[in-house]
């Protein structure tokens, strides 16, 4: 099947799981069904069901033509209930699998586009146009705390951005912004905030120490300046300067 053949009937399937989604439990499956389909094993399978996963966190995030925004609102807010941060954790999963294993470029591409997707999504409704992307403060739930104060989901995308070019360094970088913009009332105590913005400062000085990316790809170049930019926004510069070795 061709590619744009493939993701038109992702598309279609994504939109009738979110129109149905009240209708009964089985379009809710889908999540587990495309966790399946990763668990056989091939390329083509694990490209597939990233793909499919994608494309239904960007579905269910946008607006259907038509349709009011309070139903739209409802369908988002039950899937970021049941389902978002199954996603998310499936992405890191199979980000793991996928740098360890080092696999193709385009499986990486989509892995970061999913966990992207889902970093990106419009937690609270209040991302309502093209502006959404530059809002300063993400608010994800407190369900996701232990995966954000986890070091090991921030230095996966570090070592995703060391490791590749773009478009999959770009992504890497898109997601650490994002993750750079989580609200400060996520963080269990300052504690965890301080050792979380630490090791994201060390993370950007040992970028901008090995130059790494930035003087060839232009799209690295802009990411890391916006990363640059939301840290400037999201905290003081009494948190920034006092980390050793900065």
């Amino acid at each position: 099947m061709e590619a744009f053949v493939c993701t038109s009937v992702v598309q279609l399937l994504c939109r009738t799981v979110k129109l149905a989604w009240f209708d009964s439990e089985a379009p809710r499956a889908i999540v587990d069904e495309a966790k399946a389909l990763m668990e056989r094993g091939s390329p083509g399978h694990y490209l597939l069901a990233l793909k499919v996963l994608a494309m239904l966190v960007a579905e269910v995030n946008t607006a259907t033509p038509g349709r009011t925004l309070t139903a739209h609102r409802k369908i988002a807010v039950s899937f970021r209930d049941l389902c978002l941060l199954s996603v998310f954790k499936a992405a890191l999963v199979a980000l793991r699998q996928l740098l360890d294993n080092r696999a193709d470029a385009k499986l990486k591409e989509q892995g970061l586009t999913l966990a992207l997707s889902c970093l990106s999504f419009d937690f609270v409704g209040t991302c309502l146009d093209d502006s959404a992307e530059d809002m300063s403060t993400i608010q994800v739930p407190s369900s996701w705390r232990g995966l954000i104060e986890d070091p090991s989901t921030l230095q996966l995308f570090l070592d995703y951005y060391a490791a590749s070019s773009p478009p999959p360094s770009k992504l890497a970088l898109e997601c650490l912004v994002r993750l750079a913009s989580v609200r400060r009332s996520l963080f269990s105590s300052d504690v965890e905030r301080s050792k979380f913005l630490n090791r994201l400062v060390n993370g950007c000085r040992d970028i901008l120490r090995a130059q790494a990316g930035l003087a060839e790809h232009h799209d690295n170049y802009h990411e890391f300046c916006r990363l640059l930019g939301r840290l400037k926004t999201n905290y003081q510069l009494s948190e920034l300067v006092r980390f050793q070795g900065c």
